[in-house]
């Protein structure tokens, strides 16, 4: 089979399950299937597909069709400069938490600023090492509750050759005493839950089926997690040193209060490029 006859009747299969981006996943996953760039699609349309390459893309649009995202089928996904390994144990990094670069970049101008940074809920480890790539002095710790989560980030870090600039730190802030040992930052990011558990069933199956649940509720109203990480914010932060945060449409004046309750200044909003109010800076 040709890949312009395939393309056509995966992407049709893609739409009629209700897919929203059914092309660009059926490019995706048949690149990803014969081990080409998906620009090899469009310039060789004749490519002959072999029956080992048929049989994966079948299994990945199965998986798809499922609802299964192209990222956690393909266990890669990119995010600012560099790609990262996703598993069912870390939330898959979206756009919108780019955000909390950006901010971080308006507010420390000097990339080469030795900066200690802090990520809490570190996950694949996107924001910490996304800030790495940029300061390039910088070293960051990366905090998580989940050990599985935690191997995912190292191996991401060996794998952007940040691994001499990156540590990770297994505690749970739902805990007494989790701040202990960890030391004080110049820059602390967060990405927390913040979906109100409410709104689970308003979720696509991508999201609810796929992210691992600790990564996306938090509560009756979504904000448990800034009451748990705010308190401790204070003994974390050194002399002036800022917190980035992101949160869910909505959530900012509540977010806001919540981290300046603990004696912190609000700083700034950051907007997504989407218009939504998306993340706020704080110092100390």
């Amino acid at each position: 089979m040709r890949i312009k006859d395939l393309l056509p009747d995966l992407t049709a299969r893609f739409e009629t399950a209700g897919i929203a981006e059914a092309a660009a996943d059926a490019r995706a996953l048949v690149a990803f299937a014969i081990g080409k760039a998906p620009v090899f699609l469009r310039m060789n349309p004749d490519f002959e597909i072999e029956p080992d390459q048929l049989a994966r893309i079948k299994d990945f649009a199965g998986r798809r069709l499922k609802r299964e995202p192209v990222s956690k089928i393909t266990q890669t996904r990119g995010f600012w400069r560099l790609d990262f390994k996703v598993t069912k144990d870390v939330l898959d990094p979206r756009p919108d938490s780019e955000t909390l670069i950006e901010e971080a970049l308006k507010i420390f101008q000097d990339r080469s600023s030795p900066l200690n940074i802090l990520d809490l809920g570190t996950g694949s480890g996107c924001l910490a090492q996304a800030l790495l790539c940029e300061f390039i002095n910088a070293r960051a710790v990366g905090l998580d509750s989940s050990l599985q989560a935690l191997a995912v980030a190292r191996e991401n870090a060996a794998a952007n050759g940040l691994s001499g600039r990156f540590e990770t730190v297994a505690a749970d802030w739902n805990l007494p005493g989790w701040t202990q040992g960890i030391g004080t930052f110049d820059l602390i990011v967060a990405n927390p839950p913040y979906i109100a558990e409410p709104e689970r069933e308003n979720l696509d199956p991508e999201v609810v089926d796929f992210d691992p649940p600790q990564a996306l509720f938090a509560g009756s109203d979504g904000l448990d997690a800034y009451r748990r990480i705010a308190p401790a914010l204070p003994s974390l932060l050194k002399k002036s040193g800022v917190f980035i945060t992101e949160f869910g449409r909505g959530q900012h004046e509540d977010v806001r209060g919540i981290v300046c309750s603990t004696g912190l200044r609000f700083r700034s909003f950051g907007v997504d490029l989407g218009g939504i109010v998306r993340c706020l800076s704080a110092f100390y």
